[in-house]
């Protein structure tokens, strides 16, 4: 099966867990209200690479009817002639708890290469505004975002200019080798674009002195609309589905590459300075047994050019750095430095893991700053590694509050978990609906949250039921970053704060935190202790 580099926490209990009533919230089926973005990339029920975008209409209403939208979905498991078709969803139905936990069920005009004309996802609002997403039906499973569109039609944003970045990760053929690409591109008042592209195909990338030049056309007309991006070896063609004039989602619609993501407007070329909170995902070659999983995480300062008091933790192999709880094991120090050229960076980390199969070395990523945080790719021919880097404002994880949480990973297979917990005095409880390969099941969730006194801002989550045993990274007062610390699966994800339904808070972009997709691999990690394989 492939490996999916930035994975998710399936683990512990089975499917046959009595799950407790859900706990109370302000959240109804008036909360979803209008057409929302959905987006998802994980792996079909066979383990080839699936990623889907679309759009569609929720009622408002206590009915919980779903109108007109569309999806394009993409797998290289199946003969697509390009352009990849966009379906048509003329209905469906969905639920949602007074949790913020719901379900919809969309339904398409005609049959998908499933065979079905059914797509059923699963959601936990952190507002109206939207929350996170996953992929909840026996055709695969995959994880990313629900986003309420802007009243900003298509053919406006046709007309805007300006300077995006952008972050697609995906396969490069139908064999899955990943491939994984960041840059930024300016458009004019034609919509013609120029811009620089950083390429990373199985962890052969393009020189990081020389990154690609981009001449494009891009129309962003309809839905979904078109975009097309040249950059002198090849063309890439996409299907477009707006959120807003500053964050779109696309999904390519050639038969290979498969690469999919978001593209966030650039408000300032200047890689942000303070403390950073980062998540990143990709594939470790350097393993005895082949390619694996691994994910990294942690907290740096930028100052200048300067790199200082940067802490991580990682997952190489089903390895993670953190072995012990109380206390919490102390994280790798790093140093490094950034040098940057017209909006692009080269972000340079020393005693750094990423893919040496726990060896601490020196790595380079391509860093693109934008309003959706800075897009990061490794460029340094050691590997195949990316994410985002985020500013961190506030240190602390709030008590009495409710929280939504996207994760998703592997443990040989692909899994996705949704859940919605409350935090009492660092206590929590709730439920999380699983995914794994195809697979869904609903669980109890609980646990706890032991904060780390010395580098503040830095977490670990730590399960009795659920499966979920992660260290979290604080952005601000309502999003954290994580990955998971345990030896049975490879994953990383995002928490949200939920407000009630009137307010506008929004998910943290679960979609630009999705992690790359790894090579297949002719082994799967087994569990290690009993009930820890879903």
């Amino acid at each position: 099966m492939s490996v999916l580099a930035a994975l998710a926490v399936l683990m512990g209990c089975s499917s046959t867990n009595k799950a407790a009533p859900p706990p109370t919230g302000g959240f109804s089926n008036t909360s979803l209200s209008g057409t929302y973005v959905f987006s998802t990339s994980g792996a079909d029920s066979g383990g080839d690479f699936l990623t889907m975008v679309g759009s569609f209409t929720a009622c408002g209403c206590s009915g919980g009817t779903i109108s007109a939208g569309s999806v394009v979905m993409n797998d290289p498991a199946f003969v697509f002639t390009a352009p990849v078709p966009a379906f048509t969803i003329i209905g469906g139905s969905y639920t949602v708890g007074v949790d913020g936990r719901g379900t919809a069920s969309l339904t398409t005009s005609t049959a998908t290469p499933f065979g079905t004309s059914t797509i059923v996802l699963d959601f936990v609002l952190t507002s109206s505004q939207g929350g996170l997403v996953s992929e909840f039906d026996n055709n695969g499973s995959g994880s990313g975002t629900l986003d309420l569109q802007s009243s900003v039609t298509q053919a406006q944003l046709a007309a805007g200019t300006g300077t995006f970045v952008f972050n697609l990760t995906g396969v490069s053929s139908s064999l899955e080798a990943p491939e994984a690409t960041v840059g930024s591109v300016t458009l004019d008042a034609l919509g013609n674009a120029t811009g620089v592209q950083d390429l990373n195909g199985d962890g052969a990338s393009n020189p990081s002195s020389a990154p690609l030049s981009i001449t494009s056309s891009s129309v962003l007309v309809g839905t979904p609309g078109t975009a097309t991006l040249f950059n002198g070896t090849g063309t890439l063609s996409f299907a477009v589905y707006a959120i807003s004039p500053t964050h779109l989602k696309f999904i390519e619609t050639d038969v290979s590459p498969v690469l999919a993501g978001d593209v966030f407007s650039q408000s300032s070329n200047t890689f942000p300075s303070g403390e950073l909170a980062f998540t990143m995902a990709g594939v470790d070659y350097t393993v005895p047994d082949g390619p694996a999983p691994l994910t990294v995480g942690g907290m740096m300062n930028a100052v200048g050019t300067s790199i200082s008091g940067g802490v991580e933790d990682f997952n190489d192999a089903f390895t993670p750095n953190i072995t012990s709880v109380s206390p919490i094991t102390a994280p790798l120090a790093f140093t490094g430095g950034v040098t940057s050229v017209a909006g692009r960076s080269l972000l340079t980390l020393n005693t750094f893991e990423n893919g040496a199969d726990g060896t601490a070395g020196t790595f380079t990523f391509a860093a693109y700053p934008s309003t959706g945080g800075t897009q990061l790719l490794e460029v340094d021919s050691l590997g195949i590694t990316g994410g985002v880097a985020y500013p961190q404002n506030s240190t602390s994880f709030a008590s009495g509050q409710g929280y939504g949480l996207n994760l998703t990973g592997t443990n040989g297979g692909e899994v996705d978990d949704i859940a919605e917990f409350t935090n009492t005095n660092n206590s929590l409880t709730g439920l999380i609906d699983v995914n794994n390969g195809g697979q869904p099941s609903t669980q109890n969730f609980s646990g706890t949250y032991t904060p780390d006194t010395t580098n503040l801002g830095r977490g670990v989550i730590t399960t009795t039921t659920g499966g979920i045993n992660v260290v979290s990274y604080t952005l601000d007062s309502t999003n954290s970053i994580f990955i998971e610390i345990d030896n049975y699966q490879v994953a990383l994800g995002s928490i949200g704060q939920q407000a009630s339904a009137s307010q506008g808070a929004i998910a943290t972009r679960m979609a630009s935190l999705r992690p790359r997709t790894a090579a297949r691999v002719a082994w799967k990690k087994k569990p290690t202790a009993a009930g820890q394989n879903r």
